[in-house]
């Protein structure tokens, strides 16, 4: 097989080169893709069945880049922790991103994929019960060379309960 060595070291230099790293982040930096046989708001990680007052809930999700949901205001938060009542069989909003126990965390990966994990440290004043959390997000889609679209998502994953005790 023949060699090009000119050729090679073009291909090296877009490979290693910051100009072409800059050239592809807008292309690729707004895009958000979900990982085959997923969609977005997927637990990827679910919380445990049951936690105690004073432990860390910890929930994964398929995410989207944040930045898409302060483009578009169709969810005012990222996350809730509910609460179901049994009395009025309804769930009630106890905590959302703006609360000091939770915590949320966005991490980019490759080719337009990330994950969104959310935290939620139980604090000594939660009683005992039924949790959810929940997950609100925008992905943006690009069909070249139609615009971008932004759709929104949430997430409802399995409940877990709350304790006092063992």
């Amino acid at each position: 097989m023949r060699q090009h060595p000119q050729f090679m070291d073009h291909i090296l230099w877009l490979l290693t080169s910051s100009v072409s790293e800059s050239l592809l982040r807008p292309l690729l930096r707004y895009v958000d893709r979900a990982p085959v046989g997923t969609t977005f708001g997927d637990v990827l990680q679910p919380a445990n069945p049951k936690y105690r007052v004073g432990e860390v809930v910890e929930v994964t999700f398929v995410g989207a880049n944040p930045k898409n949901s302060a483009e578009n205001q169709t969810h005012q938060t990222f996350l809730t922790v509910e609460k179901y009542e049994v009395t009025s069989a309804t769930w009630q909003i106890m905590h959302n991103d703006a609360s000091w126990e939770t915590r949320f965390y966005w991490h980019k990966g490759l080719l337009g994929h990330s994950n969104a994990t959310i935290q939620w440290h139980i604090p000594d004043t939660a009683q005992p019960g039924t949790y959810r959390i929940r997950y609100f997000g925008h992905n943006r889609k690009q069909n070249s060379p139609k615009p971008a679209v932004i759709l929104s998502f949430e997430s409802t994953p399995s409940t877990f309960d709350v304790v006092t005790t063992w």
